[in-house]
């Protein structure tokens, strides 16, 4: 007899079932004529449609970037915005996610861009926990260059796959498990196959099913400029506009990156209409949040650090406060990084104040800007022909400061051909901004965004092998302007360089 006989309202607790037993046993028992009773029947199907599920969801648990999460135990205590600042930002996309904002309404990706340091993650991260709280569908990737498997694109997808598995009902589970039987080696095919096999045709058939997401199903991809392949960056782009090109999935997609070349590129070539974007300019007060997070961090250290008793009263001084802010350059990074330093609880926070400020000297092996540091060597080191990049910085770092730093003054200087500066800077586009000058609007200059980048390039103890030797430069800058003096008459008299009639620039190194 079997032992489902007559059963009803029956349950199995702490058990394990093995999807291929349970394929034989149905098949004996039917072959055989011995499974009359449809509870036991319906029970092993049940056990085989969950197995099935389980084992295919244990599959894709193997290839999943743990630390990716926005609330991965990996990236414990993550940057993220400081209370009362980033406000207008803030609001802008949670607006644009909820569709409340009526000139991008109909953009179903945003785009948040801005120069190294400038908080983009800290942005995201607090996007992410926001709605997160607000109980939306939400994935999330974020990318770190120094992490192996956040540091490429090779799980990306079923990263993000993996998360809307975890919250959707079992519709979109199912739908996974069937990529996996019918494609087991589906984690190898190409960017394309997986995002329509492991996201949008599993998201297809949960709409299918009468689902309703309710526009609360979102995407947020930080740091796309830290994937380890440029090519692959712009591929990304390319391909969360594909996912959503026939506008019939709810979704919306935040990419958060700097405005490398590549990246930039392939937003560049996309519909107006169905992207929007946001700079972290000056049209977010950032000197504002700024100040109200160092003043803020600065009362944390006066009224919690264990030496606060030490600390005299109106410390730090207002021109203290006004260096750093300055220093800053508009990055959240450098702010960050000097009170991280600053608030250690194993030094006094007065003496590294002065250690930031050039007032004292660090101690030996002591480096107060070792984030920034790390940060500005990734980027240099990511560059082709470095060494002439540093000449046109430092120029631009040494350069008297009555006189701008016109493209094709230095151009023609270094005996480079036009547009070369351009396409040279392309890759520092977040240090470094080829702009438009303001008061010689047909004259391109270029602009150094971060002024601790200076800082870093003129100290041989932080640059190292990058380091800008301020004599040796000078002298080089007179060689050349001396040749081109010598070799071209013409040179110091061609309006096209000369920064204001009259005043041939070469003489400010001759």
């Amino acid at each position: 007899m079997s032992m489902f006989n007559q059963a009803t309202n029956f349950s199995i607790n702490d058990s394990t079932f093995h999807t291929h037993q349970l394929q034989l046993q149905l098949q004996v028992q039917s072959s055989k004529g011995t499974m009359s009773n449809p509870t036991e029947r319906n029970y092993i199907y049940v056990m085989l449609m969950q197995g099935s599920t389980v084992g295919g969801f244990e599959l894709l648990q193997e290839y999943v970037a743990h630390g990716a999460f926005h609330d991965s135990g990996e990236r414990f205590d993550p940057p993220k915005c400081h209370a009362n600042t980033r406000v207008a930002i803030i609001k802008r996309i949670t607006n644009w996610i909820c569709g409340l904002s009526e000139n991008i309404r109909e953009a179903l990706i945003m785009w948040l861009y801005g120069a190294a340091g400038a908080g983009k993650s800290a942005i995201a991260q607090t996007i992410a926990e926001i709605l997160d709280g607000q109980h939306f569908i939400l994935a999330s990737f974020f990318f770190s260059r120094n992490d192996p498997q956040r540091g490429t694109a090779q799980l990306l997808v079923t990263t993000l796959a993996y998360q809307l598995a975890v919250k959707l009902p079992l519709v979109f589970r199912e739908r996974l498990r069937l990529a996996f039987e019918n494609d087991p080696l589906i984690t190898t095919r190409s960017l394309e196959a997986q995002f329509k096999a492991l996201i949008r045709e599993p998201l297809l058939e949960l709409l299918h099913s009468e689902f309703s997401i309710n526009n609360h199903l979102v995407i947020i991809i930080d740091g796309l400029d830290e994937c380890d392949d440029s090519k692959v960056q712009a591929r990304i782009v390319d391909l969360s506009f594909d996912l959503l090109r026939g506008r019939d999935i709810p979704l919306k997609i935040l990419i958060a990156s700097r405005p490398e070349i590549d990246i930039s590129s392939s937003f560049d070539t996309k519909p107006f209409s169905t992207l929007a974007r946001i700079a972290l300019d000056d049209d977010y007060q950032s000197i504002e949040d700024i100040r109200h997070f160092l003043a803020d961090k600065f009362h944390e250290i006066k009224t919690q650090h264990r030496l606060r008793s030490y600390i005299p009263i109106g410390w730090p001084a207002q021109d203290s406060l006004d260096t750093l802010v300055q220093k800053s350059s508009r990055q959240f990074i450098y702010a960050s990084t000097v009170m991280k330093y600053v608030a250690s609880a194993r030094h006094r926070p007065t003496h590294r104040l002065e250690v930031v400020l050039g007032i004292q000297l660090p101690k030996a092996g002591d480096n107060p800007f070792a984030e920034l540091d790390a940060l500005y060597r990734h980027i240099l080191m990511g560059v082709e022909e470095v060494d002439l990049i540093l000449q046109i910085i430092g120029f631009v770092v040494l350069h008297p400061a009555d006189y701008p730093n016109l493209v094709p003054f230095i151009e023609a200087l270094l005996s480079l051909v036009p547009g070369d500066v351009e396409l040279l800077m392309q890759n520092l586009s977040s240090l470094i901004s080829v702009e438009n000058h303001p008061y010689f609007p047909e004259k391109l200059t270029i602009r150094i965004l971060h002024a601790s980048f200076k800082d870093y390039l003129l100290d041989q103890s932080r640059s190292k092998d990058f380091f800008l030797d301020s004599l040796k430069m000078h002298t080089h800058y007179a060689e050349l302007c001396i040749a081109q003096i010598t070799e071209f008459p013409s040179f110091q008299s061609n309006s096209s360089l000369q920064p204001f009639k009259g005043t041939p620039l070469v003489f400010s190194y001759v």
